[in-house]
């Protein structure tokens, strides 16, 4: 059961709107179940989900898009979502795109779900600055192994959720480490974004950063993998 005496519960990873969590029990307002997209499995409160699954039309693609109750910039805001969430679109204007609850939102900042983005260490770029956040997914906050997760996924590329289960799972091994590698550390993981440098969310600044990947090894540990994806764009 969940940890009733810390304020929100332990915390391990991060549902976004739109994610699928199937249930196997229910107690005392508790879902217990796994995450769909990687077999997670935890706790949910009950408040949190609903019984309609509705089809998603477009995920969202920044790190974070506001929601308006009209297709107006000066209109009231209605919500927040973070990058990933799925969403369903029942119409679109030049500027906006209308949900199917009957609110708007900025069309630049979702793409159909049909539409994948093979750079992810583009797709990570969008989390710089975001706060680092133990468990976190989402452009609210993110932690390591959460950061690569996202992005492989906008990449059509699926990945354990843990950094130790990322290690055997993602790609092909390789030596040192070029743009696009996913690269371990102890405990840790990050993005090579070209030959020298890796976008990783860490703890030490507490955000997502790009650092040398000298300086993080020297800080954290030496490389312990370095995993290559075949077909990564290389430019």
């Amino acid at each position: 059961m969940p940890d009733r005496e810390a304020l929100r519960g332990r915390f391990e990873t991060q549902l976004v709107f739109g994610e699928i969590f199937n249930v196997a029990e229910e107690k005392d307002g508790w879902c217990k179940g796994t995450c769909a997209h990687d077999g997670y499995a935890g706790y949910v409160e009950k408040q949190h989900l609903s019984p309609k699954i509705t089809p998603a039309t477009h995920i969202v693609t920044a790190a974070r898009s506001h929601i308006y109750r009209d297709a107006d910039i000066k209109s009231p805001l209605v919500a927040t979502l973070g990058f990933g969430s799925a969403i369903s679109l029942i119409e679109e204007t030049e500027k906006y795109a209308r949900l199917d609850t009957g609110e708007w939102l900025y069309k630049q900042d979702v793409s159909s779900t049909a539409l994948l983005d093979r750079d992810y260490a583009a797709t990570a770029k969008k989390f710089l600055e975001t706060p680092y956040y133990w468990g976190g997914r989402s452009g609210f906050g993110i932690d390591c192994s959460g950061l690569v997760q996202v992005c492989l996924a906008r990449a059509g590329i699926p990945a354990p959720r843990d950094t130790e289960q990322q290690i055997n799972a993602v790609g092909e091994a390789a030596g040192m480490p070029k743009k696009g590698d996913i690269v371990f550390f102890p405990a840790h993981v990050g993005i090579m974004t070209d030959d020298a440098n890796m976008i990783h969310a860490n703890a030490f600044h507490m955000k997502v950063t790009i650092e040398p990947v000298e300086i993080v090894s020297a800080r954290g540990g030496k490389i312990t993998a370095v995993r290559r994806l075949p077909g990564y764009p290389q430019s």
